[in-house]
């Protein structure tokens, strides 16, 4: 367990504690800061924090920036003044307050599900089966990231399929139009409600990888965007953002 200022970070249970209190905490944050803590007083880029947490995923540097923000806001942090994590402009991020190693405490005021039963001299807290473990939520919140990404890989597969059917068949339509794509936000489908970001950061970026298909017209993500949230006939959307993308 790691300890700095007010707060303890318990990796073996991917807890994070201020003094007493267990401070509720997204995966991915947990995830950032206990990189962050680890390599304290360290200067590490956005990019060597990609590698080592989305190592098999493309994610945009936006999505990180975004999850350094939420974790500030939860250690009460500020970006002109920092206590826990620095910016380094144009570099990374340092974890800049002291850490202390407490590999020998246990973490405070567990669930009493979670607490050993104490019988005699016996008081070491035996790893319990897997099948007994209690359903974990924010394994949920992983699911549906993952459900989320194989959509838009399908999403994008089909689009591209129909721009490459289309360009076959440009011989025998000669009327048939250049092909065009708008991609409209997708919708944050978390139990919560709070992975706004993370639903936002992919539609930007397959708005910028659509982008790079030679001859097809990508509406940019401007015009894209204005359409969010909103509940209207697809070919008004489409026509609509096209307007305002030519204008």
């Amino acid at each position: 367990m790691k300890s700095f200022k007010a707060f303890r970070l318990d990796r073996a249970n991917h807890i994070l504690w201020r003094n007493e209190d267990r401070v509720p905490m997204a995966p991915r944050e947990f995830d950032i800061l206990a990189y962050l803590v680890e390599h304290a007083g360290r200067l590490v880029t956005q990019d060597q924090i990609l590698d080592a947490l989305w190592s098999e995923t493309h994610v945009n540097p936006e999505v990180l920036r975004k999850y350094i923000l939420e974790i500030r806001k939860i250690l009460g942090d500020r970006p002109e003044n920092p206590e826990f994590i620095e910016t380094v402009p144009k570099r990374g991020y340092r974890f800049v307050a002291s850490v202390a190693d407490d590999n020998g405490n246990e973490a405070p005021g567990l669930p009493a599900s979670h607490e050993p039963e104490k019988n005699g001299a016996e008081d070491k807290i035996q790893p319990e089966p897997a099948h007994s473990k209690p359903e974990n939520p924010f394994a949920k919140d992983k699911l549906w990231k993952v459900v989320t990404i194989a959509v838009l890989a399908v999403v994008a597969v089909v689009a591209l399929g129909g721009y490459l059917w289309s360009t076959r068949n440009r011989g025998k339509a000669a009327a048939l139009s250049d092909p065009s794509i708008a991609v409209l936000p997708f919708a944050d489908m978390s139990p919560d409600k709070d992975q706004e970001y993370f639903s936002d950061g992919l539609s930007e970026q397959l708005i910028h990888d659509l982008a790079k298909v030679s001859g097809l017209k990508v509406v940019g993500r401007s015009s894209a965007f204005q359409f969010k949230g909103k509940n209207e006939d697809l070919r008004e959307v489409g026509a609509e953002a096209w307007s305002r993308e030519c204008s």
